[in-house]
C-alpha cells in the first residue's frame, strides 16, 4: 500500500481504476456504453467480461489486466505513458504524495538560451539551483523523484533539462499540469489559472514574469547584485510552490497545502530599478559570446 493509500478511501481509491480511455476502441461514447453495462474499472473488465460489449472486450480486457499489473507493481511511469490526456489527472489522485514539483529559468526563449535557476518541492522541501553554483545538483536530486511534476514542461522545462545536463531521458516520470487543467477547463499560463482558483502570489511577485527573469539573471550575472539573485531564486521558487494546490485541486482533493504555502520562499529582496531590458540582454550575451553571440551570427547570416 503507497502512502497516499492512508488517506483515501471508497471511491476515491479507485479513481485511477476508472481510467479506461486508454484502452483500444474506448472514446467518449464508448465509455458511456462501458458505464452503461456496469463496468466503471478495470476489476469489473476483468471479473466481469461478459458485461464488455463484444466489441471491444478483448481490447479492453486486455489493457484493464495490463493497468492492475502496473498498479501492482507501482509502475508510475505505465500511466504516465499510456492514460489519455482525459484521465491523466487520475494519476495525481492516485500519486499526489509521490509528486515533486518543479520550474526552471532561462536566459531566454530562444532554443539556445540556458538554464540559470530550478526550484524544485521534494520530501517536503524547497530545492533550489543556480547556475555556475549548484545546479548539476538537480541531477542527483532526480535520482530520487518518484513523478515530477509541472506546469508547460513537456514544451518548455523538461526539453531544457534534457539539452542542458546533456542526458537523453528523465530518470523518473513527468506530469504535465497544463493538460489535465485544460480538459478540467482551465485553459491559460499557470498565473491565470491558479488565480482562477483564488491562489495568488506574493504581493512583491504579481506582475513577475520571464522577461523579469532574464533581467534579474543579468543583473546577478553582470552586477553581481546579490538582490536580484535573491529575487529570481524567489520567483521560480514561488511558481513551483503554486503547483501544489493546483495538483491537489486537479485530483478533487482538498488544497491542504494552502495554509502556509509562502512560508518557505526566500525572503523578498527589493526590485531592481527600470534598467533597459533589452540592453542588459544584449550586455549578457556580449559578455557571454562576443563577437560570437547567437543573434549577432543570425543577424549576419541574414545579410
Amino acid at each position: 500500500m503507497g502512502p497516499v493509500d492512508r488517506h483515501l478511501s471508497g471511491p476515491e481509491k479507485r479513481v485511477i481504476t476508472q481510467a479506461l480511455q486508454h484502452c483500444r476502441g474506448i472514446g467518449p461514447v464508448r465509455l458511456a456504453q462501458l458505464q452503461a453495462c456496469g463496468v466503471q474499472t478495470w476489476h469489473d473488465a476483468v471479473h466481469h467480461p461478459d458485461q464488455v460489449p463484444a466489441v471491444v472486450r478483448a481490447a479492453v480486457i486486455a489493457e484493464s489486466r495490463r493497468s492492475l499489473q502496473a498498479l501492482e507493481d507501482d509502475n508510475i511511469q505505465y500511466f504516465v505513458d499510456h492514460f489519455s490526456p482525459l484521465d491523466r489527472w487520475r494519476i495525481l489522485s492516485r500519486y499526489i504524495e509521490r509528486c515533486a514539483f518543479f520550474d526552471i529559468e532561462t536566459t531566454g526563449l530562444e532554443y539556445d538560451d540556458t538554464i540559470t535557476t530550478i526550484a524544485c518541492w521534494h520530501d517536503g522541501r524547497l530545492h533550489t539551483f543556480v547556475e555556475h553554483e549548484n545546479l548539476d545538483d538537480f541531477l542527483d536530486l532526480l535520482d530520487e523523484i518518484q513523478l515530477l511534476v509541472s506546469f508547460n514542461g513537456s514544451t518548455f522545462d523538461v526539453p531544457r533539462v534534457l539539452d542542458g545536463f546533456h542526458i537523453p531521458n528523465l530518470p523518473c516520470p513527468h506530469l504535465d499540469l497544463r493538460w489535465p487543467c485544460y480538459y478540467k477547463g482551465l485553459p491559460g499560463g499557470l498565473k491565470h489559472v491558479t488565480a482562477s482558483l483564488g491562489i495568488k502570489r506574493p504581493v512583491d511577485l504579481q506582475d513577475a514574469d520571464g522577461d523579469l527573469a532574464v533581467r534579474l539573471w543579468s543583473q546577478w550575472s553582470l552586477q553581481k547584485n546579490v538582490d536580484a539573485r535573491q529575487q529570481l531564486i524567489r520567483y521560480c521558487a514561488a511558481d513551483v510552490l503554486l503547483l501544489r494546490p493546483l495538483a491537489e485541486f486537479i485530483a478533487g482533493l482538498p488544497m491542504d497545502s494552502l495554509p502556509g504555502l509562502w512560508d518557505t520562499l526566500p525572503h523578498s529582496a527589493p526590485l531592481v530599478g527600470p534598467t533597459g531590458l533589452l540592453e542588459e540582454r544584449r550586455q549578457f550575451l556580449a559578455a557571454r559570446f562576443g563577437s560570437a553571440s547567437p543573434r549577432l551570427l543570425r543577424t549576419r547570416r541574414r545579410r
